[in-house]
């Protein structure tokens, strides 16, 4: 197959095969459990590049990834073409319309750190390191949410590279359908190069993290049950259960701790937030870092892991506040694995005035899962069949479980279907298809009964593999 020496001359940035210094590099992301292996990457250094890689790769049958951190990867590439845009971390803010162009390899923390000088902020996740435009293209959950929504809710335009490697700016008004499938229903469209997102004032920030030991995640959940049923939108609560590790990283009062690990984070007057947690606290933690913090640290409430690592996760939205109420026998401090609960509701449970593909909005809670490097992934699951009664339908898309190539079950049946179609249209030679894909949902009558995915994702287009360069 020619033409691999003219890819290298057409783009900005770096092609690498294997065997290239730098195709190692290039290759990996953050979850250190997937192992890509493409024919051939195209490492951006200007947007124009990743039309460039998707025209090649449409030239040669070749399938696609865009990786900008990896964090959202779920399976491993065997060939094809990956696009890589982490050197693409642009962010232009426009104070005076309140909109930030954000490029594809941009991260949360880049998006904080350009907006907070004009006293504004977009609805980031809860951790800086994580791409925002693929964040936002999977619906965007993170703890601005309750106040204003999810990061989908917020874009307002896409440049994005189609299947045949032609170039479109999709808006509400040019490529409707597009962009209602774009915002919420993830990658699999089309390539995303930037986006444009709408700001939302950056108001005073009151959070950090109560900690406890095991022996307090009763009472703790009875707090936390407690809050979040009267809680003000301005406030965003999750509880994590986790075994801290015993390295100097770690700050000396958790390292080698199992915590109940209380996020608190208060959009408004410290005095206001500090009321609201002073119930939480006394439940007594031996450790209270809460306190009014810059926006730009709004990912040390959290405190995720900045990787890269091994990753393997599970996920469920939940209907109701009292899936808690069985909480308490989930905690074991010998598990090898993460349990996270956040409360949703708020402007999360809000349509749009411009629809957008997020799903399960009515949710409540989300439970999130994550095993420790090297643990056995399977003994996270054992947590879901004790708030199968509580299901929402399926995971939201921001946390879809690592081991679904399909995201059908993070929409309802409806909304599947559309997404389905509109797959069809733009992409039906499947060109990305490493992207979870998302299926229409297959006839009532057929489906099993409580199944966390509505069928098997598309095969991957068969292809040559490129000779050397």
């Amino acid at each position: 197959m020619g033409g691999t020496g003219e890819l290298a001359a057409r783009v900005r940035g770096g092609v690498y095969f294997p065997g290239d210094p730098g195709y190692e590099r290039e290759r990996g992301g953050f979850n250190l459990s997937l192992d890509h292996r493409p024919d051939v990457v195209v490492a951006a250094g200007a947007e124009a590049d990743v039309a460039e890689g998707v025209r090649f790769a449409a030239e040669h049958g070749l399938d696609v990834d865009v990786q900008a951190t990896g964090h959202g990867a779920h399976r491993s590439m065997g060939g094809g073409l990956l696009v890589t845009t982490r050197g693409l971390r642009r962010v232009e803010v426009d104070p005076q319309q309140q909109v930030a162009r954000v490029s594809a390899g941009a991260t949360a923390a880049d998006v904080l750190a350009a907006t907070a000088a004009h006293g504004l902020t977009a609805p980031v996740g809860s951790a800086p390191g994580v791409g925002y435009v693929s964040y936002s293209l999977g619906g965007g959950l993170g703890m601005l949410g309750r106040r204003h929504g999810y990061a989908a809710d917020h874009v307002r335009s896409l440049d994005v590279v189609t299947a045949d490697g032609g170039k479109l700016t999709v808006t509400a008004d040019h490529h409707p359908d597009l962009f209602r499938a774009l915002r919420g229903g993830g990658g699999n469209f089309a390539a995303v190069t930037a986006l444009e997102v709408g700001l939302v004032p950056a108001d005073p920030l009151y959070g950090g993290g109560l900690f406890f030991t095991a022996d307090h995640a009763p009472a703790v959940i009875e707090r936390f049950h407690h809050s979040v049923g009267t809680a003000p939108r301005e406030l965003s609560l999750s509880l994590a259960f986790l075994a801290f590790p015993d390295v100097p990283a770690v700050p000396e009062p958790l390292r080698g701790r199992f915590c109940c690990h209380l996020r608190v984070a208060y959009f408004g007057d410290a005095d206001v937030g500090r009321r609201l947690v002073e119930p939480l606290a006394a439940a007594g933690p031996f450790l209270d870092t809460v306190g009014p913090l810059p926006m730009t640290e709004l990912g040390s409430i959290h405190a995720d892991p900045v990787g890269p690592m091994p990753v393997a996760s599970e996920s469920l939205a939940l209907s109701s506040e009292d899936a808690l109420e069985v909480m308490p026998s989930l905690v074991d401090p010998s598990a090898p694995f993460m349990l996270e609960l956040r409360h949703l509701g708020g402007a999360l449970s809000e349509q749009t005035a411009i629809p957008d593909a997020v799903g399960h909005r009515a949710a409540r809670l989300n439970l999130f899962t994550s095993t420790h490097p090297g643990a056995d992934p399977t003994a996270q699951q054992r947590v879901y069949p004790a708030v199968a009664a509580w299901s929402s339908g399926g995971p939201l898309r921001t946390f879809l479980p690592t081991s679904h190539a399909d995201a059908s079950a993070c929409y309802e049946p409806e909304k599947a279907a559309e997404l389905a179609r509109l797959k069809e249209v733009w992409d039906p030679g499947d060109v990305f298809s490493f992207a979870p894909a998302v299926v229409a949902p297959a006839p009532r009558a057929s489906r099993t009964s409580g199944s966390p995915s509505a069928a098997a994702p598309s095969a991957a287009r068969a292809h040559s593999p490129l000779p050397p360069p």
